[in-house]
C-alpha cells in the first residue's frame, strides 16, 4: 500500500471517528421529558381524568363532549384546563408532542400555554379521530428548571394521555412512552 493511500485512509477513519463521536455527543446532549396526563399538578371542570385500557398508564384527560357538538358551537363553554409543573433538565429549545384521541373534526383541539404566556398556541387540528396517536406542537425555549404547562379547552372531544418535551428537533414518537417522573411536580395528596 503507498504512503498516499495509507494517509488517505487516515484520514477518512480520522473523519469517520469525529463524525461518530459528534453523533453520539448530540444524542446524549438531547433531553426527553414524558408525562403521563393523568399525573397532572391540577385540574379545573370542565377538563376531565377518564379511563382507558388504550391510554397510557390506563388514563387519561379530556374536554366530555357536550351536546349538541358540531360547527354551529360557539366555543369553549369554560376555561376548563389541566395544569403541569415539568422540569427543564438543561436550557434549550423543546418540541411538544401529544399522545392525543380525537372526537371528530370539531373535536381534534387545546389551546397550550407555557409559563406565563398570555396568547395561548393551538395543539392539534390533525384530521386522525377516534385513534390514539402522536401529534406535533410548537417549540419552545426553555431554561433549566420548573415551567407551567397547561392543556385548555378549545373543543370538546378532546382526549390526551401523555405528553413530551424533547430537546431532540428530529425526535417523532411512534408509540406510547415510558414516563419520566424526576422531571414532574406534584402537589402532595391531601
Amino acid at each position: 500500500m503507498s504512503t498516499g493511500t495509507r494517509r488517505l485512509l487516515v484520514a477518512v477513519s480520522i473523519v469517520a471517528t469525529v463524525a461518530l463521536i459528534a453523533g453520539v455527543t448530540a444524542w446524549a446532549a438531547s433531553n426527553k421529558v414524558v408525562i403521563n396526563a393523568s399525573h397532572y399538578y391540577s385540574i379545573t371542570p370542565s377538563m376531565a381524568y377518564a379511563q382507558d385500557r388504550q391510554a397510557a398508564g390506563g388514563y387519561y384527560v379530556e374536554v366530555p363532549v357536550h351536546r349538541p357538538h358540531g360547527e354551529n358551537e360557539t366555543g369553549p363553554a369554560d376555561n376548563g384546563n389541566v395544569l403541569y409543573c415539568v422540569y427543564a433538565p438543561t436550557d434549550g429549545r423543546y418540541k411538544l408532542w401529544g399522545h392525543c384521541n380525537w372526537y371528530d373534526g370539531c373535536g381534534n383541539s387545546f389551546f397550550v400555554y407555557m409559563d406565563k404566556e398570555a396568547t395561548p398556541a393551538v395543539f392539534g387540528k390533525d384530521g386522525t379521530y377516534q385513534a390514539w396517536h402522536w401529534v406535533p406542537g410548537r417549540t419552545y425555549s426553555l431554561t433549566e428548571g420548573w415551567h407551567y404547562i397547561r392543556f385548555q379547552y378549545r373543543q370538546d372531544g378532546a382526549k390526551l394521555d401523555q405528553f413530551i418535551l424533547t430537546s431532540d428537533s428530529r425526535y417523532v414518537p411512534v408509540r406510547q412512552e415510558t414516563e419520566t417522573p424526576t422531571y414532574l411536580y406534584q402537589p402532595p395528596a391531601q
